[in-house]
């Protein structure tokens, strides 16, 4: 849950057209290749991840010990923006496993509220369909976790937002908004978990609805509509 608060946030601010941080930092700022080279599976350790890449990962818990830490940076840099990610699998605070992955932030991903489990079975099958293949249907994914058999997890998110109408109140010299502001979202995610070959082990597609309070009086953090 809380990672995917964060995706809501990470979404609403890059659509807002503001680049999240005030410099490009240890993250945005190099290459993939270099990100990649940083991290030795087996040895590095999470004080070292910290400390070169910021003590703000996203840290979701696995069974049997194990954690998923993400860290996350949107720059602009002149005319484009981009997202990376990385995204690390750690056992005993070391690195086990890891991938970054670089998405324009202008890329599409509204195909995903609109695809179906039906849609889905017809290009994935279990056992068979390679992550290559699945990249070359749908493009890159825009984020990526592990699953509780230390497997990666592709995933496509995608955000659809709608504001309601805002309360005003008369103010001298103006107007103020945001006494009784909400906005609901609807946040659809396909997860394609995929083997240590590359080759996809299932696929969910899931749509959960998120209310959040906006405004002077009514501000609030999204919060799942059961």
């Amino acid at each position: 849950m809380k990672h995917l608060k964060y995706c809501l946030l990470l979404i609403a601010l890059t659509l807002s057209g503001c680049s999240l941080f005030p410099s490009a930092g240890p993250l945005a700022g190099k290459e993939l290749a270099e990100i990649d080279r940083s991290i030795i599976d087996g040895k590095t350790t999470v004080a070292e991840l910290r400390s070169i890449y910021e003590d703000k990962p996203i840290v979701e818990p696995l069974p049997e010990g194990r954690t998923v830490m993400n860290w996350y940076r949107t720059w602009s840099a002149g005319f484009t923006k981009d997202t990376t990610v990385l995204s690390v699998l750690v056992e005993n605070n070391v690195a086990v496993k890891h991938t970054v992955l670089r998405f324009r932030v202008t890329t599409d991903f509204s195909f995903v509220s609109s695809l179906t489990d039906s849609d889905l079975a017809k290009v994935i099958v279990a056992g068979q369909t390679t992550r290559q293949q699945i990249e070359q249907k749908y493009g890159q994914p825009n984020d990526n976790t592990w699953d509780a058999q230390g497997d990666r997890v592709m995933l496509y998110i995608y955000a659809d937002a709608s504001r309601s109408q805002y309360g005003w109140i008369p103010n001298v010299g103006g107007l103020i908004e945001g006494l009784a502001g909400s906005a609901t979202t609807d946040v659809t995610i396909l997860r394609i978990p995929v083997d240590e070959h590359g080759v996809a082990k299932s696929f969910q597609l899931k749509t959960t609805k998120f209310k959040q309070g906006l405004g002077l009086l009514n501000a609030s953090g999204p919060e799942e509509i059961k």
